[in-house]
């Protein structure tokens, strides 16, 4: 096996569990746990967050070795659940169980592809996707039962559209915002504030229903306003917390993606902007986002 390429796939994986460590202490997170406190999860600390962090790297780094060693594919997908169940045995709750199936697709999508390039990787993540729902059961879960109540994607859509929110959402957001500003914080919190906007949040939706969701997208607007009039946005974010925590909401899906984009960022040099990219000075909207032109 050629040991450069294994070597890119390690950094690759190494990218994604710092991009999730990003997002967990991105602090204020309406709903969230993050520095500050547990956000809508009582049952939840900073210090559980770590410790999940550490069976999402033990994960990756596994998947790393199966697609050293020429496994198919159904050897990672059961990679992944395995995961999912040591997760649930030592933390007993499913803290990021979609971060270990996000970042696990992307992972084997950048293997197969050999690039960051995101259209081929998009186009690799669809194809690989439409393997696994195609070989797997869509077991008995919260997110399952809110696609089937709800009609909603959630994260099956988003896999197998080929990762929208993260391509077409997040990472040109970052880098509009970063261009705009210079500010890799305010940059974050613009994502955040985008990805609430137009993620398919399923967590959303099973702890406040479709208004849950409805909410959820108008304090994305709001929030996106504050930020862009350069407004005490941090005061707004502690504010939504408070009440996110009163109305039991919370946005696991969009916190996903969020660490997904630091991850994808952090692999292919971008964090701290775009350099000769075209978008680089381009104020996206939030058509962009959701039509990725």
């Amino acid at each position: 096996m050629n040991s450069s390429r294994v070597i890119e796939i390690e950094q690759f994986a190494q990218a994604l569990v710092k991009g999730a460590a990003m997002q967990l202490y991105l602090t204020p997170k309406p709903g969230l746990v993050d520095m500050a406190n547990h956000g809508s999860h009582p049952d939840l600390s900073l210090a559980v967050m770590e410790r999940s962090l550490h069976i999402v790297a033990d994960y990756l780094a596994e998947l790393v070795r199966s697609l050293a060693d020429g496994e198919r594919f159904l050897c990672q997908a059961i990679i992944g659940r395995r995961a999912e169940a040591v997760m649930m045995d030592e933390l007993g709750t499913n803290t990021h169980k979609g971060y270990l199936f996000l970042s696990g697709l992307l992972l084997v999508a950048r293997w197969h592809s050999g690039t960051n390039d995101e259209q081929l990787l998009g186009k690799t993540v669809t194809h690989l996707a439409g393997q696994y729902f195609v070989d797997s059961d869509d077991q008995e879960t919260n997110g399952h039962s809110a696609r089937l109540r709800y009609g909603t994607g959630g994260i099956v859509r988003e896999a197998l559209d080929g990762l929208p929110s993260l391509f077409h959402c997040g990472v040109p957001s970052y880098l509009e915002a970063l261009a705009r500003t210079g500010c890799f914080t305010t940059a974050s919190f613009l994502v955040l504030a985008r990805l609430m906007q137009t993620v398919e949040d399923t967590t959303t939706l099973h702890r406040g229903g479709a208004m849950g969701l409805a909410r959820l997208r108008r304090d994305g607007q709001f929030l996106e306003r504050v930020i862009d009039e350069g407004d005490d946005y941090r005061a707004c974010l502690t504010e939504l917390n408070q009440e996110y925590v009163r109305m039991n909401l919370t946005m696991g899906g969009v916190g996903d993606m969020l660490g997904l984009t630091f991850g994808y960022l952090v692999a292919a040099g971008l964090l701290t902007g775009a350099n000769e990219r075209q978008r680089r000075g381009r104020h996206l909207t939030l058509s962009h986002c959701a039509t990725g032109n």
